[in-house]
């Protein structure tokens, strides 16, 4: 591989050039000259065979080799970097790394791990939110929580354990001075100004999901309000701006401080939860298991 990968020591050069479009910048960034980098560049092309720059007086272009040079380099040095990330996650007998979205992150998991912290100060809990998780995602972590179906929660019991965490309630919810005096069935929600959930970028029930399991056949309309995060939705209804769909697990605090109100006792509840996901190929660090059986233990306590 080595004889065959001779200018793999210049791709860092080469990135940032290409990135910052000068071997001056290039340079400063990497704190060396530019001479320096001019001539790594020159030896990374001979051994290419072929031009990765059009040098012109102010600026740098890449050639049509060079752009697709750059895109592979951008994504091995970035699967490098993810890799060390990891290894040295991994390399921390006291460091716990947990993925999910980022929904639960704000409003189910950090709170959660302030109380873990008083009884564990010892114990760092890394949280990685990301919307776009899969069992391949969770994986790359000591610990995941994973949404997906409570009837098909086995597809994981191959390659992860999983535990249920909490299932999935949504019912409308809005500020405490909102004008809505008396809890409302379905049918009457519809003509309340509703806070949208942008269904191209939100993957997850939205108003026309909830209204559907009452039999409430419901469109978005056109001049309709969207947000493409949860999070966004909900804090425009806190902010009195409309009714918005709420999730249990993140509307409980709210609606214990007497922030938000329900506006229904009508609730959907889809056949989906969210799930403690980790490996099973791989034994969990002992602080991981400390964190895996206070969270656990936690849940069964306080629901």
């Amino acid at each position: 591989m080595r004889a065959s990968l001779p200018f793999m020591n210049s791709l860092v050069f080469f990135e940032a050039s290409a990135r910052l479009r000068s071997f001056t910048k290039a340079a400063e960034e990497l704190y060396i000259t530019q001479s320096a980098v001019s001539k790594k560049i020159k030896l990374l092309e001979e051994s290419l065979g072929f031009e990765l720059f059009i040098r012109e007086p102010r600026r740098l272009i890449l050639t049509p080799a060079g752009k697709e040079f750059y895109i592979e380099t951008k994504s091995v040095l970035s699967q490098m970097s993810d890799s060390i990330n990891r290894i040295r996650r991994d390399a921390d007998p006291d460091m716990v790394t947990i993925t999910c979205t980022q929904a639960v992150s704000h409003f189910w998991l950090f709170p959660r791990i302030t109380r873990f912290n008083l009884q564990h100060p010892d114990i760092a809990i890394n949280i990685y939110s990301s919307n776009d998780l899969d069992e391949n995602t969770c994986a790359q972590f000591d610990l995941g929580i994973l949404n997906g179906p409570i009837s098909k929660s086995e597809k994981w019991d191959s390659y992860l354990n999983n535990h249920l965490l909490f299932r999935e309630r949504i019912y409308p919810i809005c500020h405490r001075d909102y004008p809505i005096d008396r809890l409302l069935m379905p049918e009457e929600i519809v003509n309340e100004k509703l806070i949208h959930l942008d269904p191209s970028a939100w993957r997850w029930p939205t108003w026309v999901n909830w209204f559907a399991s009452f039999g409430i056949e419901f469109n978005i309309p056109r001049n309709a309000q969207l947000f493409n995060q949860v999070t966004l939705a909900l804090e425009a209804s806190r902010q009195g701006m409309g009714v918005s769909l709420g999730w249990d697990f993140m509307t409980e605090e709210m609606l214990r401080r007497n922030e938000m109100k329900r506006v229904s006792n009508m609730f959907y509840e889809p056949d989906m939860a969210d799930f403690l996901v980790y490996r099973k190929s791989k034994e969990l660090s002992l602080a991981a298991k400390i964190f895996r059986d206070w969270l656990l233990t936690d849940i069964a306590e306080n629901t």
